[in-house]
C-alpha cells in the first residue's frame, strides 16, 4: 500500500509539474520582441547651419531634427554646445511621438572660436542615434536688433480684470474673450500661490502642465506655446534692472540666457527682478518685474525685450 500510495503522489506530482512548466516551455521557444533602431537625419539647404559654418557673433545657428523611433516611439531629445571640456545644455526635453519627430532650433553664435552641437535622440527601445556639426566664429558681429515693451499689466488668476494671456512678440495682452484664435500667440501667463509658506508672484506658459490648474481653458487650445525662462539667472539677480535699461540691441538677452538651468515655470518673480527667457520660436528676451502683487488677485507690471 505505502508503494501504491507513492507512486500515485509521484504521477501527480510529475503531472502538475508539467502543467505548470509546459507553458514556460513555449514561451522561452518564442523569439524575442525586436528592437527598433532610432534614426537621426539633421535638415541641409539655405535655412539651416552646416558643417563646418563661419557664424558671426551673435548671429543665428539653425539647426533642423528629423528622428525616427523605426516602429518605436522617440522619447528623447537632447542638443549640447561643446567648447574643448566645457559642454553646455542647450534643449533637454521628453518627448513622444510615433510619427517622425520633425523640428528646427535656433540659437545665436557666443565669442567660442569653434564649438561643436551634438544632437541626440532615443526612442522606447532606449536606441540612440547622435549626429554632430562644428561652427566656427567668423569675424565681426551680428547683433540684432530689438523691441521694447514697457509697463505690459497681466491680470492673476483671480482678477476680474482678466487680462491673463501675454503675447510677448507683439506686447499684447488678451483677455478670455479676446484670445479666441489668438491662442497660438500666447507665450506667457502670470499667478499668485504660496510655496512651502513662502508667497510667490510667478511666471508660467500655456505649454507647462501645471499651468491649465490656474486657466483650465487653455486645456482645449490647439497650441500651447513652450517658454523657457532662466531662473538662475532670476533668482540670484545676476541682471540688474538698470543693466535692462541700458540693452539696446540683443547681446545681453542672448548672453544672459543660460540654458541650462531654465524652466517653463518662473518663481519668486518679485518686483526688480530680471527673468531672461527663450520663446518656442527661439527667440531671446528678458522681462524686468516692474510691481509684483503678492495676492491671487492683483497684478505684474512687466517691461520687456525681444529679438525682432
Amino acid at each position: 500500500m505505502k508503494s501504491s500510495s507513492y507512486t500515485s503522489t509521484s504521477h501527480l506530482y510529475k503531472f502538475v509539474l508539467t502543467f505548470i512548466l509546459l507553458p514556460l516551455l513555449f514561451i522561452s521557444c518564442e523569439k524575442d520582441e525586436p528592437v527598433h533602431k532610432a534614426t537621426l537625419l539633421l535638415k541641409t539647404g539655405a535655412l539651416y547651419t552646416p558643417n563646418n559654418a563661419q557664424v558671426r557673433l551673435g548671429g543665428t545657428i539653425r539647426i533642423g531634427v528629423l528622428a525616427s523611433g523605426s516602429g518605436a516611439p522617440v522619447t528623447y531629445l537632447q542638443i549640447l554646445r561643446i567648447i574643448g571640456n566645457d559642454t553646455v545644455v542647450q534643449v533637454d526635453r521628453g518627448i513622444f511621438t510615433e510619427e517622425v519627430f520633425d523640428e528646427d532650433f535656433t540659437f545665436s553664435k557666443d565669442v567660442a572660436p569653434s564649438e561643436e552641437w551634438r544632437i541626440l535622440v532615443m526612442n522606447a527601445d532606449r536606441q540612440t542615434a547622435v549626429e554632430s556639426i562644428i561652427i566656427n566664429r567668423a569675424e565681426g558681429s551680428d547683433w540684432k536688433p530689438i523691441k521694447h515693451f514697457p509697463s505690459l499689466e497681466l491680470s492673476f488668476q483671480d482678477n476680474p480684470a482678466g487680462n491673463w494671456f501675454l503675447d510677448v512678440d507683439n506686447g499684447v495682452i488678451y483677455t478670455s474673450s479676446t484670445v479666441t484664435a489668438h491662442e497660438q500667440d500666447v507665450d506667457v501667463v502670470g499667478y499668485f500661490y504660496y510655496t512651502s509658506g513662502v508667497p510667490s508672484p510667478s511666471l508660467t506658459c500655456p505649454g507647462y502642465t501645471s499651468a491649465i490648474a490656474y486657466y483650465p481653458e487653455m486645456q482645449g487650445w490647439p497650441v500651447k506655446n513652450a517658454v523657457t525662462y532662466d531662473y538662475i539667472t532670476s533668482d540670484n539677480n545676476l541682471i540688474s534692472p538698470q543693466q535692462f535699461d541700458e540693452v539696446i540691441n540683443d547681446s545681453l538677452l542672448v548672453t544672459g540666457y543660460k540654458p541650462d538651468k531654465v524652466s517653463g515655470n518662473c518663481k519668486f518673480a518679485y518686483t526688480g527682478k530680471v527673468i531672461p527667457f527663450k520663446t518656442q520660436t527661439g527667440k531671446y528676451g528678458m522681462i524686468k518685474v516692474e510691481q509684483a502683487d503678492e495676492d491671487s488677485a492683483g497684478i505684474m507690471k512687466l517691461s520687456i525685450k525681444i529679438q525682432e
